[in-house]
């Protein structure tokens, strides 16, 4: 999208709240009236034939309507304009002529004088002389760009009858400013050139005869009050819903969200259309888009109005083209490609200024660049876009750039301009929604104007993180007078502060400031998934039991037990109840928890130290509670190392110990000596292994803190890498759709030009098969190319025939030279005509001549008949008649073509000469009798004859003659010229002289 009127754009820039303006107060004085703009001025356009719609129309404005109206009309700069005298005859409102620094008020006409230009700044007229010479000058468009500059919404315009395009552009800039465009009926204009201009822009909001268009504005202007006694009815949350059903009712049916732009924006078109519309309720509104879809779409191309033209603040691009382009072309290599983006191109106007100045400089640079230039231009409007690639402008472009450039960059096409395929062919255009699309990279400028100002502030600080992304090192962003980088000095360095050029900073990476960007998408968190402990192998009861009793029948051992290490029973061997006991509750197969009393500490000890030292740990005497006594067993854990994948088990084995006969010494507590120290050596070797088991857990303890400190530091580093995996896959992705949007543009393109070139073909297929003339085209190897349907009833030709080498063909033609021929013109590049005849007996011109390409390529040749059957036959008729005139006659008479041929000769010239009509049929005149007719004074005459005369009579000849001597005989001749065939004959009387 291209919106970008100065004055109202800065006025919308200043408020990013979404806030409304707030009303000026009353004041009676005109003065104060201008200042506030509080009365519409209408600027009134025509041309050739408008005289009489502006009679009607102002007939119908009434004299207290409280507008004031501008009227600009292209007048004859050499006479003294009566315009004023006679509108005043058809309205009440004093007319008057413009004068210099003129104060508008409404209820007023007021007429532009002759040979000038006008413009207004701050409610007064400014009179100027016109920069253009006469032809050339657009003043209606001058004056409306400065209307909707400086009055802003209240501005309106009516394009009447006329020539030409003057108001084309105004209007566009009067629609942009939120105003009132009208425009008069083609049907009812005298001219209705300026009319139909003014209509393709789409800015008009009603196509009327004069006489209604009052009726239209006087209701458009009476509006705004019925506006606001309605606007304070609705609170702030109903507002702010019903806004919220308009963006839905938008992006259901055009596609595209309009809820990040301006409030403010959004709101005065929306208003704009509800005036037009005659609608006071926003919710009512809101029922009228649904009710009509139609209204929806004129809602969307209102938000769309694009205006721009080309070279607009012209001083911006001059120090474009002085002091960026030069410096960023000298930087560029063998094989590199210089990359720009127009954002928002609307029309295509900045983007062909661009190109041009980009060509303008490399010639200036006189460098020969053997890099490619690629310039895409991008907007959000389907027909915008349509209109870009056409490259075809209304006549009043002539007013945005010299006349040197206007010449060497467009070609003239009736009342339109067509810009030079050269620069053409530079630009690829594409629809495409910033906030929602990849956007292009590695680009060297970049060209955003006018565009963020319509964004809201947090919608902005996004955009240009992302700009700075897209922009190579040393890149360089050119924004509207009315943008900035407010916020991110830490992405881009000014270059030119009034013209907002400003270059990419390369020591800041944008890549974290774009991650929540719209048309970023964010890629899935994943997993982060650490290495997976080995399987242990699935543990086959059948291969345990051989296993276990491998290993018990190998060692002798009596009852035992297999465990992993964390005490699971896998496999139980012999009697094991005597040392252990299921417990009640949940099923528990774990050696620990079935322990029994006494067994319990010296059994967890003794897998502890087998497994952490892999070592065979055995502990004698061990006590164990069964059946309210004690028994003494010996108890031991053998780590298992065969098989590798047996590692980690470990097998528990019960024996019992014979008992052991203790001598019983009584204290005088009644308790005994030995029972003691059984309870001291008891608590002694629970002491010890405690504090074994707690060194041990300790030392797992740090080990496991050094482990953690380990593992923490490689998820910190893996965590670091995932990031920068992240961003470069991001920046992958960014490129790829990218790519992908260059790829879908150049598609696009190429697409069109197929479609062109596909009608192009349909045509030329079309014409030649219409005509009546047989085609055959060659390549330079003298294959077949492709031919004409009529071509093939002389020349055997069937489509498989394509590719084949025209010798191999037959023809139904008594002539055989055709190969020969042709490789003859291709050789010589000379056109080759002669006279064919076919065998069914039809004549034919065949023609043979070179095929030349647009570049002046010779690509073959191309060989067409054209029938002249029909001639042949005349040509013949006429031959007949000549003879059968020749033989009635009795002075002796000769019939010669143009090569002096005879064609037929009466008796009398046989008899008179001794000849027989074999011996002189076809045979040159001079040559007959042995030469006897060789005089070389009737050899000029003939010559001659055709060059200045049509006959010759009477012409005495003194000629001596072999065998007869000298003699004068008269010559009589006359030339026949078949105007039909082109034949020509010549018929010569001969007599002796008396």
């Amino acid at each position: 999208m291209k919106e970008n009127v100065k004055t109202q754009t800065q006025k919308e820039n200043t408020d990013t709240t979404g806030s409304d303006t707030k009303e000026l107060p009353e004041d009676t004085s005109l003065t104060s009236l201008t200042k506030n703009r509080r009365f519409t001025i209408v600027g009134m356009g025509g041309s050739a034939g408008s005289l009489e719609a502006i009679e009607e129309f102002l007939q119908s404005v009434p004299s207290d309507s409280g507008i004031a109206f501008v009227l600009v009309k292209h007048l004859d700069p050499t006479h003294e304009s009566v315009l004023p005298d006679l509108l005043q005859r058809c309205t009440l409102m004093p007319v008057s002529t413009i004068e210099d620094g003129m104060e508008v008020h409404p209820n007023h006409v007021y007429v532009i004088p002759e040979n000038k230009d006008l413009a207004i700044m701050n409610g007064q007229l400014v009179l100027l002389e016109p920069s253009k010479p006469r032809g050339f000058r657009m003043p209606i468009d001058n004056f409306l760009q400065s209307l909707a500059e400086d009055w802003g919404e209240k501005a309106a315009c009516i394009i009447f009858s006329g020539m030409g395009s003057d108001g084309e552009l105004g209007a566009r800039f009067i629609k942009e400013s939120v105003g009132l465009v009208i425009v008069q009926d083609p049907a009812t204009a005298t001219y209705d050139s300026m009319p139909r201009s003014a209509i393709q822009t789409g800015t008009p909001d009603y196509i009327v005869s004069p006489a209604e268009m009052a009726g239209k504005l006087i209701d458009y202007v009476k509006y705004p009050s019925k506006k606001l006694e309605k606007k304070h009815q609705s609170t702030d949350k109903k507002m702010a819903v019903a806004l919220q059903k308009v963006f839905i009712l938008l992006r259901s049916q055009t596609g595209h969200d309009f809820s990040l732009y301006k409030r403010n924006t959004i709101m005065r078109r929306m208003e704009r259309r509800m005036q037009t519309n005659q609608i006071f309720d926003l919710e009512e509104y809101v029922r009228f888009l649904q009710e009509h879809s139609t209204e929806t779409e004129n809602l969307f191309k209102e938000l769309l109005i694009g205006v721009t033209k080309f070279f607009r603040d012209a001083p911006g691009f001059l120090a474009l083209e002085e002091r960026i382009l030069p410096e960023l072309l000298k930087k560029k290599g063998k094989n590199d490609t210089f990359r720009v983006w127009i954002v928002g191109c609307s029309t295509g106007e900045e983007a062909y200024s661009i190109a041009i100045l980009i060509r303008e400089c490399i010639n200036k640079l006189k460098i020969r660049p053997n890099f490619k230039v690629q310039i895409y231009a991008t907007d959000l409007d389907a027909d915008a876009i349509k209109k870009a690639r056409s490259g075809l402008y209304m006549a009043n472009i002539s007013n945005d750039m010299s006349a040197d450039r206007l010449d060497r960059w467009f070609i003239k096409k009736d009342d339109q301009y067509q810009i030079v395929q050269e620069i053409r062919e530079m630009v690829i255009f594409a629809e495409h929604n910033l906030l929602k699309d990849a956007s292009f990279t590695k680009l060297d400028l970049l060209c955003c104007r006018n565009v963020l100002i319509y964004f809201t502030q947090e919608l902005q600080k996004k955009l240009l993180p992302m700009f700075h992304y897209t922009l190579n090192p040393g890149g360089v962003l050119f924004l509207g007078p009315s943008e900035t980088i407010s916020g991110h000095e830490d992405l881009f360095v000014s270059v030119d502060v009034k013209w907002k050029l400003y270059r990419r900073r390369d020591n800041t990476s944008s890549i974290n400031k774009i991650a929540e960007f719209p048309n970023t998408t964010i890629l899935p968190k994943l997993p982060i998934t650490l290495p997976a402990q080995k399987k242990q192998p699935s543990r086959q009861p059948s291969f345990l039991t051989d296993l276990t009793r491998k290993l018990l029948l190998e060692k002798h051992t009596p009852p035992a037990v297999l465990i992993d290490e964390n005490g699971t029973i896998l496999y139980v061997n012999g009697r094991t109840g005597k040392y252990l006991e299921l417990y009640p509750g949940q099923m528990a197969m774990n050696v620990f928890d079935m322990a029994r009393e006494g067994l319990g500490f010296e059994l967890r000890n003794a897998v502890l130290r087998a497994y952490t030292q892999q070592e065979p740990v055995v502990i004698n005497e061990v006590r164990v509670k069964t059946n309210g006594s004690f028994s003494l067993i010996r108890l031991k854990v053998d780590p298992i190392e065969q098989p590798l994948e047996m590692k980690g088990l470990l097998l528990v084995v019960f024996e019992d110990l014979p008992q052991v006969k203790r001598t019983r010494i009584v204290n005088r507590n009644g308790s005994t000596d030995t029972e003691k120290d059984r309870l001291i050596a008891e608590l002694e070797k629970e002491l010890r292994f405690t504090k074994e088991h707690l060194q041990h857990t300790i030392e797992e303890m740090e080990t496991s803190v050094e482990e953690l400190k380990s593992t923490n530091e490689e998820l910190q580093s893996t965590n670091e890498e995932l990031q920068s995996t992240n961003e470069e896959a991001n920046t992958a992705k960014e490129e790829t759709q990218a790519l992908n949007e260059e790829l879908l543009t150049v598609n696009m393109e190429f697409r069109a030009k197929t479609d062109e070139l596909t009608e192009i073909n349909n045509d030329m297929a079309n014409l030649l098969n219409s005509s009546d003339i047989a085609t055959i085209f060659l390549n330079q190897k003298l294959e077949i190319k492709r031919f004409t349907n009529r071509a093939t009833k002389i020349v055997n030709l069937i489509q498989s025939d394509i590719g084949r080498p025209v010798a191999h063909i037959s023809t139904n033609l008594n002539y055989n030279h055709i190969t020969r021929d042709a490789k003859e013109v291709l050789d010589l590049l000379q056109p080759k005509e002669l006279q064919v005849e076919a065998k069914n007996g039809q004549w034919y011109a065949m023609r043979i001549n070179p095929y030349r390409t647009l570049d002046n390529f010779i690509g073959g040749v191309v060989i067409s008949f054209i029938d002249i059957t029909t001639l042949k036959q005349l040509e013949r008729a006429a031959i007949r008649l000549t003879e059968n005139i020749v033989q009635t006659i009795r002075h002796p008479m000769v019939v010669l073509n143009s090569s002096f041929r005879i064609v037929s000769v009466n008796y009398s010239f046989l008899q008179l000469f001794s000849l027989s009509e074999p011996q002189v049929s076809g045979e040159v005149i001079f040559t007959i009798g042995g030469g006897f007719l060789r005089i070389p004074a009737l050899r000029e005459l003939l010559e001659e004859l055709p060059r200045h005369e049509t006959q010759f009579n009477n012409q005495v000849l003194n000629h001596t003659f072999d065998g007869v001597g000298t003699k004068n005989i008269v010559i009589n001749s006359h030339r026949i010229v078949q105007q039909e065939t082109s034949a020509e004959l010549i018929v010569i009387s001969i007599e002796e002289a008396v």
